[in-house]
């Protein structure tokens, strides 16, 4: 018994003793070899356009952990230089300083030995990330695939493991070199890596993002203005979950950066000013491989939740003598500058409404639409899924001045975009015609004293240039009062308004025996004003023939 405390005795002295060495050692061991390796890794993996700077490493070899301070990932200009003289450069470059770096579970002499690297967690704090962006004019796709980043290091590494990798706080700063005034920052992102793994059976794996089985990502307070400076993007909060490929975005704002005024100083001309927000847009099954390579953008579907779209117009302000031939919504589509597929949007809860001032009358009158249900289906641009379904279609209901139920139906021909082919159905439920004095009296000088409106039915094929279909309206009892402008007050028109209520105005549809009158529309379009402006002119040109008034072009 006395011999073995002895054994157990000597065998404790020289445990304790490897422990303290190890611990009073461990820099001096394994500092340079890991620092070694691990800047050989960086080299070898970006062919020296890269070099991994470390001021401090501890390595903890009882602990099993590894904490780097003040590193940085730094390009090699006098590489890139070389790579631009070859025509060999890529369009980004990336500078990276990472105040610490800690990996849990790791074995420092495993980790210098091995071709294997097994780690378990890996936590980055505050790191600092620019890009430098200089579009390259010879990078163009080619048929020859670039290597992987497995084939790139496998001389070295057969594999590598990450169980997480966490990176906290990320300031993210993007600065596009032609334009000096290009600047993008996002601050405080948080990014939750799992199971990252890089070897031979993961190198081409589209199931994983950046080798990792997981990802997920939050970013708060996004903004970013548009290249002419008239709007700004607002998104409270971006998640983004990669594993089962869905985004979300809270708080979204799409707003002028300044005053009326200032927005119609900018542009000189009339022009529609919006202002959108959605409480929620979700996105479900994003294909991230695809996005992050630039090649397209798919989704499976998108949902816009509890949003508020209002417009206005300005009539006071010069014509834009512009054509907007091509600016149809699926022509618009096809000249997005990336291959896109959405399956399906879905708008849930949506107010509408469209303020136009009437320089003649001084006057605002606002088109409402409550409570917008919405879906749009194959919005693509991709000419193998045109092929097979070469239709975009968008069906949408709402209440209209809070009162009457409308329904409508576009059909976008995606194969025939150049011509601008489009079909619509329309139709409108029971309507007390007085509440449209908040549009005829300010933008048409035309009081509505009674209109009982039972239905509308529009049906409407149109292309780039003209509209044309069929309007049903059935109405009766329509008694109206003609005005003007007079000392800056509207006044009432009596001689017309009699003459237009005796003779000229159809009191009912249908009139005492007769049928159902059933107009003609048809409008040729002013090339200088949008879609929805076709639209409205022709339903209201058969309109107005119904009633007996005729459209001004």
């Amino acid at each position: 018994m006395k011999k073995l405390f002895i054994v157990l005795a000597i065998l404790a002295s020289l445990g304790a003793g490897i422990i303290f060495y190890l611990r009073q050692n461990k820099l001096k061991d394994f500092e340079p070899l890991i620092k070694q390796r691990l800047s050989k890794l960086v080299v070898d993996a970006s062919h020296g356009l890269y070099q991994l700077d470390i001021g401090e490493l501890q390595a903890d070899v009882i602990g099993g952990k590894l904490i780097l301070t003040n590193a940085r990932l730094r390009p090699d200009t006098t590489v890139f230089a070389e790579l631009e003289r070859l025509k060999k450069a890529p369009n980004d470059l990336f500078d990276i300083t990472i105040s610490q770096l800690s990996i849990d579970d790791i074995v420092p002499a495993d980790f210098i030995a091995n071709k294997t690297i097994n780690l378990g967690r890996l936590f980055i704090n505050k790191p600092i990330v620019t890009v430098y962006h200089k579009k390259q004019p010879y990078n163009v796709p080619d048929d020859e695939e670039p290597k992987t980043l497995y084939q790139q290091i496998q001389k070295d590494v057969s594999s590598i493991k990450v169980d997480t990798l966490i990176l906290q706080n990320i300031d993210f700063i993007y600065k596009n070199t032609a334009r000096k005034d290009k600047l993008t920052r996002l601050l405080n992102i948080k990014v939750v890596f799992a199971d990252i793994l890089i070897d031979s059976s993961t190198q081409a794996d589209k199931e994983r993002v950046l080798f990792a089985k997981s990802c997920l990502i939050n970013l708060k307070d996004y903004t970013l203005s548009t290249s002419d400076s008239l709007y700004r993007l607002r998104v409270g909060e971006i998640d983004i979950q990669t594993l089962p490929k869905a985004m979300q975005l809270k708080k979204v704002q799409f707003l002028p950066r300044g005053t009326i005024n200032n927005f119609y100083k900018k542009i000189g001309h009339q022009q529609d000013r919006f202002e959108l927000s959605f409480d929620q847009v979700n996105f479900s099954r994003v294909e991230w491989w695809e996005m992050l390579a630039e090649e397209s953008l798919a989704v499976k579907r998108v949902q816009l939740v509890n949003g508020s779209l209002k417009i206005f117009n300005d009539k006071s302000q010069p014509i834009d003598t512009r054509s907007k031939i091509g600016k149809y919504p699926h022509q618009i589509l096809m000249n997005v500058p990336l291959l896109l597929t959405v399956d399906s949007l879905a708008i849930r809860n949506l107010d509408l409404s469209y303020t136009e001032l009437n320089p003649k009358s001084g006057e605002k009158g606002t088109l409402h639409f409550s409570n917008i249900e919405g879906l749009i289906t194959n919005i693509t641009n991709e000419p193998a899924k045109i092929k097979q379904n070469a239709f975009m279609r968008v069906s949408a209901k709402a209440t209209f001045m809070k009162q009457a139920a409308v329904k409508a139906a576009f059909e976008f021909n995606l194969g025939r975009h150049k011509s601008g082919v489009f079909k619509l159905t329309a139709s409108m439920g029971p309507l007390q015609g007085q509440v449209l004095n908040n549009i005829t009296v300010p933008l048409g000088l035309l009081k509505i004293n009674s209109l009982q409106i039972k239905s509308l039915d529009a049906s409407i094929r149109g292309d780039n240039y003209k509209g044309s279909g069929t309007v049903k309206m059935i109405y009766n009892d329509l008694n109206i009062t003609a005005l003007k402008t007079a000392d800056d007050t509207l006044k009432k028109r009596r001689l017309l308004s009699f003459i237009a209520n005796a003779f000229v105005i159809k009191k009912d549809n249908p009139l005492s025996g007769s049928p159902v009158r059933v107009e003609i529309a048809a409008f040729d379009r002013n090339t200088q004003r949008s879609f929805f402006n076709l639209v409205w002119k022709t339903i209201f040109t058969g309109a107005g023939k119904t009633v007996g008034y005729k459209v001004k072009k």
